[in-house]
């Protein structure tokens, strides 16, 4: 495995100057491009990607692992639908607009009032059209890998299940962010891993939450 780093301040400019520059139509396909000349190992031991589920699933995944994720939802699950929770911030405005560009929807908010509107908009998507819905537990601000606990309440109110989905980039430029963020290098390898699926009964005791938290903090990790 090898990858680049690149300095904090150097990001911070070059996304000023992207959301300026690059329209999400521009973004989207530029993603396009480089996810398909990588090769893909995919890991499906519960099926659902196989045999997705008829309810809506919750899918979790850390947040320096977004590049790729519009690309690949939309390619193993072509005929779902999916809406995604979103900052209220610059850039999550902008990946709200490029969401657009996988047909995917955004939830957007943050961890004020907006961020508990967003949370109830996609439980309703969920519930009465269907949706599944894209949380990244340790987003929007980090700490990087650290499991807050919104998608196991998400799960808890919604009663639908959390999969844990993951992927390993075999050479990769990370980002000197907070969340250490991963871009692939053209024409390496991506090994995805999806589930295991965790459900979350309303009446969980704080002993087992915590202990599914662990679990699914190790499953994001692979």
């Amino acid at each position: 495995m090898s990858h680049i780093i690149f300095s904090s301040s150097l990001i911070t400019e070059a996304r000023k100057w992207a959301r300026g520059k690059f329209s999400p139509a521009f973004a989207g396909s530029l993603i396009r491009s480089l996810a398909k000349t990588l090769r893909y190992e995919l890991h499906d031991p519960f099926g659902i990607v196989s045999s997705p589920p008829n309810t809506p699933l919750i899918f979790s995944f850390w947040h320096n692992r977004l590049f790729l994720m519009p690309y690949l939802y939309r390619k193993h699950f072509p005929s779902r639908k999916l809406i995604a929770m979103v900052s209220g911030s610059n850039d999550g405005k902008f990946l709200s607009r490029l969401l657009g560009q996988f047909n995917l929807f955004p939830a957007s908010g943050s961890s004020s009032k907006r961020g508990i509107s967003a949370f109830k908009r996609a439980i309703q998507a969920a519930k009465k059209e269907g949706f599944d819905i894209a949380v990244t537990p340790d987003g929007p601000r980090g700490p990087c890998y650290s499991f807050q606990e919104g998608v196991l309440q998400l799960s808890r109110l919604s009663g639908f299940p959390i999969v844990a989905v993951s992927y390993h980039l075999e050479k990769k430029i990370e980002l000197n962010s907070w969340d250490r963020f991963q871009i692939p290098l053209p024409f390496s390898k991506c090994t995805i891993f999806v589930g295991p699926m965790f459900s979350i009964p309303k009446n969980i005791t704080e002993d087992k939450l915590l202990e599914l938290k662990t679990e699914l903090s190790i499953a994001l990790s692979r």
